[in-house]
Formats: structure tokens, sequence, C-alpha cells
């Protein structure tokens, strides 16, 4: 009986409870926090600048490559090559060394690495072979993708990658987080001359295009383009039809650093996070008649929650979740990030007759002790007591009261009914057990990662 966490739409009628449903559609509204991008403009001439004010836009020297160029082909004797960018008139040899001694560039499938030029189409060099003088950190493009992406601490490891006319390309995909920490890429153009090449990135039915065309060969406007982007988005680069795409490629970590990374920042003012007037608003006009309530937000994001070894969660929210957690943080809510589990169907409808008030002669407190069920009827929400996949070696379950222990192993049932707000974006193998009907077979459940918010009802 494999059964996942379904669409749970507007739960608890929400279409009837104007605050509630006001909060949904402009939770609906932020699904755009998933890529941002930029430019840095370049200096014409390396010098030391003078440190910016922090209304002015930083500047860039021109970057340097320096790379290993020992040992090829070309029958150089010299270790190390260098190329400085935007390219000085007449060194468009240097450019072609480069991309002569790089490497033919592979992809990740079915958990090898896989050479298709029909798929993607370019040539890399690993960072242990090439330094250069870019520096994210010092431009500022680091402290940009945190205070639009989230969370706020970010580390960084690179590789250099080229898409070269006229075909260089690399069809849609999904990266594959190199460390459950990762939340995100950084790529960063570098002012080469070029054609085509636009990176779109996709997110929930919604798309941003980068076209950093012809970003080497117009000195007034020469800059350093970069996008950064969560690593659930797909994204692709479109064909190359002439010049030289390169780039540098980031891996964005979540690190610790004074404290968890949702809500470190002590210049952060939570009022002006997004969603924060929303949820204020909301709560004023107290959508529970004061009785109080549960809600309940399905993550936006895939996160890899259940991993075996590391699980940093809420450090790796991303977006409008780590908006959501911090605002309700802040309204000293005390938010909980869960794994949640729909009970599946033919369960509570089989569960539900021990608590039908027509059956109570049959089936009444005395049954219900006997089958070890609870003494009222349960909710349909398992929330976990912690992250990872539970396997039950030893569990056969068979009967009403075997999933019901299984159920309160893991977690507990929700008290009160959730609310939701939202609809879950990914499942994952929550539970492994043993079923028994005609005969044994392994069974699995998968639940949805989900922000838990309890409002307290108020008190006379």
């Amino acid at each position: 009986m494999s059964s996942s966490p379904t669409p749970a739409g507007r739960a608890g009628n929400l279409g009837e409870n104007e605050p509630l449903e006001s909060l949904r559609r402009i939770l609906e509204s932020q699904s755009h926090l998933f890529a941002c991008g930029g430019v840095v403009p370049i200096r014409k001439q390396a010098h030391a600048a003078p440190f910016p004010q922090c209304e002015e836009q930083k500047t860039s020297n021109p970057v340097t490559i320096r790379w290993d160029a020992a040992g090829n082909a070309d029958g150089q004797a010299t270790p190390c090559a260098k190329i400085t960018l935007p390219l000085d008139p007449g060194a468009d040899a240097n450019m072609n060394r480069l991309v002569q001694h790089s490497q033919p560039a592979t992809f990740g499938r079915g958990g090898e690495d896989v050479y298709d030029e029909s798929y993607r189409e370019a040539r890399k060099m690993d960072p242990t072979a090439f330094c250069t003088t870019f520096d994210p950190y010092s431009l500022g493009i680091v402290d940009t993708v945190a205070q639009v992406l989230l969370p706020s601490v970010v580390d960084s490891i690179t590789h250099r990658a080229v898409y070269s006319g006229p075909s260089g390309k690399f069809k849609r995909h999904v990266d594959t987080p190199r460390s459950p920490s990762q939340f995100g890429s950084l790529v960063v153009c570098l002012p080469v001359a070029h054609q085509g090449g636009q990176l779109k990135v996709r997110h929930e039915g919604e798309e941003l295009a980068f076209d950093w065309s012809n970003s080497g060969d117009e000195p007034e406007h020469v800059g350093i383009c970069w996008a950064a982007f969560y690593s659930d988005c797909e994204h692709e680069v479109l064909e190359v039809t002439s010049g030289h795409r390169l780039t540098l490629t980031y891996n964005l970590y979540a690190v610790r650093g004074a404290g968890s990374l949702t809500g470190v920042s002590p210049t952060l003012d939570p009022a002006h996070l997004p969603l924060f007037q929303a949820v204020k608003a909301m709560l004023g006009q107290d959508p529970f008649g004061g009785q109080g309530s549960t809600l309940g937000f399905w993550c936006s994001h895939v996160y890899a929650y259940n991993h075996e070894t590391e699980t940093p969660l809420p450090d790796t929210l991303k977006g409008v979740d780590a908006v959501l957690w911090e605002n309700f943080r802040n309204l000293d809510l005390h938010p909980k990030i869960a794994p949640v589990i729909k009970m599946p169907r033919d369960i509570r409808s089989d569960l539900s007759e021990f608590y039908d008030d027509r059956n109570q002669c049959t089936m009444g407190p005395a049954m219900r002790r006997r089958e070890n069920l609870p003494s009222e009827m349960p909710s349909e929400w398992i929330i976990g007591r912690k992250f990872g996949v539970h396997v039950h070696d030893a569990l056969q379950a068979e009967t009403l009261g075997d999933y019901n222990h299984m159920y309160e192993c893991w977690g507990a049932y929700s008290r009160e009914p959730i609310r939701w707000l939202t609809k879950p974006a990914k499942s994952e193998l929550q539970l492994v057990y043993m079923a028994y009907g005609n005969q044994a077979t392994s069974e699995t459940m998968y639940s949805g990662c989900a922000i838990l918010v309890t409002i307290p009802p108020k008190v006379e």
C-alpha cells in the first residue's frame, strides 16, 4: 500500500475564510522567488578603487585567469598560461588557447558521468587546474544572493566551462546536489563576445531567461553577468551560435555561522520580509474566532530531507519557505518543520467504522482497546518526530492496530485538523514495512515536507 501526500488544496474550506484565502493567494504569487541575476561593470583599468558607499554599485577590475598548460599537445613548455578579460584587441589567440586546454564536459546521469555532445556540448576545467582573480564575495554577488534567495550565509566551490559556437549547449536538466546542504548554483558569465547561449531557469511553471550575448564586444557596456538559482530548478543553456560563452559555476552551500541560517542576520528587519505584513494582517483578523488552529504549508521547494547522513533543515529552507519560517519565528509562534504522511484512504475508511455512532454496540471502546486503537478517531495527518527513512524490519502490518502502532512509532497524529494553505511540491520515501493480505508484500508510504504553525486560542 504505497501512499503519498495528496494536494490538500483549500483544506478546512478556506474559501469561506477570507483572511486565510487572502494569505493563500499571496503565497501563490510568491512562486517567482527561485532565481535572481545582475551585472557588475568592469573598470577600464585595474586599480585599487575606493570602498563604495552602500548605495553605490560595485565595479570589478578586469578578470585574470591562470591555468595549467604544461604537457599539452601544442608543445608549450610554459607551465602556466594566462588570459585577462575583456580581451585586448588581437588577443583572440589567448582565448583559443584556453579552449584548447579545456576538457570535454560531462554531466551526471544515473549515478555516473556521461559524455554526450547531443545533450551537452561544452568544455570545462576543474578548479584544481586554474585560478582566477574574480571574487563573488568582494563584488557583493554572494550578499545579493543571500538577500534574495536565502539562506543568508553561503559558501561556494567553482569550476569553469566554455560553450563555443556554432553548437555549444546544455539541454534542460536539474542539477544533482553535491550535498544536502547545497541549496543552489551561481553562474558567472565573463566578458567574452558571443551570440546565443541564453540561460533559462524554470520552477513551478515560471521561467526566467538570462541573455548575456555580446557581453564582451561593447567597451562602454562591458560587465560581468551572473545568475543564481535553486538546485531544484530545471535549467538549460540554449545553443551558442558564435563566439565563446565563458562561465564560472559555483555550487552554493548553506553553512552554520553564529547560528542557524534562518534568523542569524542582526541587520534583517522581519517587517521588510515578503509576506510579513500579510501574515500579520491574517492573524490580526482572528480567522479562527478565538479558537486557535494549526496552519500547514507544504514546502514549495524540494529538499533532501530524508538523507541518511545529514538533514540541515530549517537551515537550507529556500525562497518563500524560508520567508514563512522567519515570519512566524519573529511573531513568536514557534514554527515546526517535519515530514508529514496522509493516512491512506482505505485505512482511514476501515478505521472510521470503529468510531461510527451506529456501530457502538459492536465496535465501541472495548473493541477499540482490544484492537489497540486510539480512544478517539485519529487525524488523517501523521507528523514525523524526525527526518530520515523509517524501516520496520520486524513489523507486520496486517491489522488496523498494526498500522496504528507503526504510525505512533514513527510520529504522532495531529491533535487537530490542519488548514493547508499550499500544495505539496514533491514526496519522499518515508516508511518501509511488510503488509499481509493474501501474501506478504513489501510496502511503502511517502511523506511531504511541511512547515506547521499552531495558532493558540485567545485568552480572555
